[in-house]
């Protein structure tokens, strides 16, 4: 079985931070630590011990420790699952909607070691 994802998934544990409003209290806020499994440009697949809601907008604080870079990102749960003991698997896609935080997470996967890919380089000149 192939995947039909656009973005090449790096499998990768980071801290992860989440913020967002309980349910039934959507004036106040709550911060849950937890980690990613993996991590793409437009998502994350991240294990927590809090079930979130389908479509649930979240703040994410992103520790990525390869690039020791700080991520600040908004996202959206697109799937959940209770994995076990107490743990639950979300898929949450990013809302881009600042560059720096694209290009950081590009610098992320694509470093110096990799490269950057051919369509990310479109429209720049040496």
């Amino acid at each position: 079985m192939t995947e039909k994802r656009r973005d090449k998934r790096i499998k990768e544990e980071d801290r992860v931070a989440i913020e967002a409003s309980p349910p039934g209290a959507p004036n106040s806020s709550l911060i849950i630590n937890a980690f990613t499994k993996d991590i793409s440009l437009t998502g994350a697949r991240i294990w927590t011990d809090l079930l979130f809601p389908l479509n649930s907008k979240l703040n994410l604080t992103l520790y990525l420790s390869r690039s020791r870079q700080l991520v600040r990102i908004r996202g959206i749960v697109k799937w959940q699952k209770e994995c076990y003991d107490g743990l639950h698997e979300i898929g949450v896609h990013f809302q881009h909607v600042i560059p720096d935080v694209l290009m950081a997470l590009i610098n992320h996967f694509y470093g110096k070691e990799e490269g950057i890919p051919t369509e990310v380089n479109r429209g720049r000149t040496t």
